[in-house]
Parts: structure tokens; sequence; C-alpha cells
């Protein structure tokens, strides 16, 4: 009996101290975090890319790649144009340039609706791109590479 009584007393203490007896049972599985997908800043050069794909992809061409050394090879004829002049480079690869077009959407327009240019936005051999952009002054030179 002294047995029960203690018993029941040590069940009433562990009660009272806040344990409990059993583990609690969850109720929801913890959510694995996912790495979060960074995508570029919106540059006037990703916009031209992106609209370059856009044309591409609409008439069934492969949307092409950017290119790390492209990009920094367009960038760098971009400055050379800004500080000289317009002109292409013998880089060897399809090449687009342009000077005054403020925007991504006037200069990819401008390209659109010139045979050469648009001959090689819509090459269905290229798989990559990459776009520079430079100032004089105000003035905007714009060149776009491709391979």
């Amino acid at each position: 009996m002294m047995r029960r009584i203690l018993f029941g007393a040590a069940l009433i203490l562990l009660a009272l101290s806040g344990m409990q007896t059993k583990p609690p049972v969850a109720t929801s599985c913890p959510t694995p975090k996912r790495p979060t997908l960074r995508t570029p800043a919106p540059t006037p050069e990703r916009t031209v890319i992106a609209l370059v794909n856009q044309e591409r992809t609409r008439r069934g061409l492969k949307a092409l790649t950017p290119n790390p050394k492209m990009m920094a090879d367009a960038e760098r004829w971009s400055m050379i144009q800004a500080r000289t002049k317009m002109h292409h480079s013998r880089m060897g690869y399809g090449e687009n340039v342009a000077f005054g077009q403020r925007t991504p959407e006037s200069v990819q327009y401008a390209w659109m609706n010139s045979r050469g240019h648009r001959a090689n936005i819509l090459n269905p051999c290229y798989e990559s791109i990459g776009v520079g952009l430079a100032y004089r002054g105000s003035t905007p030179y714009w060149t776009q590479v491709f391979q």
C-alpha cells in the first residue's frame, strides 16, 4: 500500500514539475530549406539577351546562353567604340554593333530591322551570346557577339 502511495506521489510530482513521461509527438515535419535561386540583376545587357531569346524562341530557335568571356569581350569592344568610333571588330564572333539607341528595346528593334543584324540574331548555328554597353557622354555604344 505504501508503495502505491509513494508511486502516486512520484507521478504527481513529475506532473507538477512539468516533465513529460512521453516525448512530444510531432504534428508536422519540418520543411527542408531550399536554396534560393538568384537571378541576375536586370541590366540593359541582360535585357537585350532576353529580347534576343524572345525573338529566337518565337521562331522555334534555341535560346542563346550568355557566355562570361563573350560578355567581357563585348563590353570591352563597346568601350573601345565609345573612345574612338563605332566599327566592327575582328574578334572572330558573329557581331552586331550600334550606337545612339537609349534602351535595350530600341537597339533590339534597330537590329531586327537590319537584314545583316537580324541574320546574326536568328542564326540557328549560334549557341552563345555576349552583350556589352558603354557610353561616350550620354551616347550608348552597343555590341552583341554570337558563337
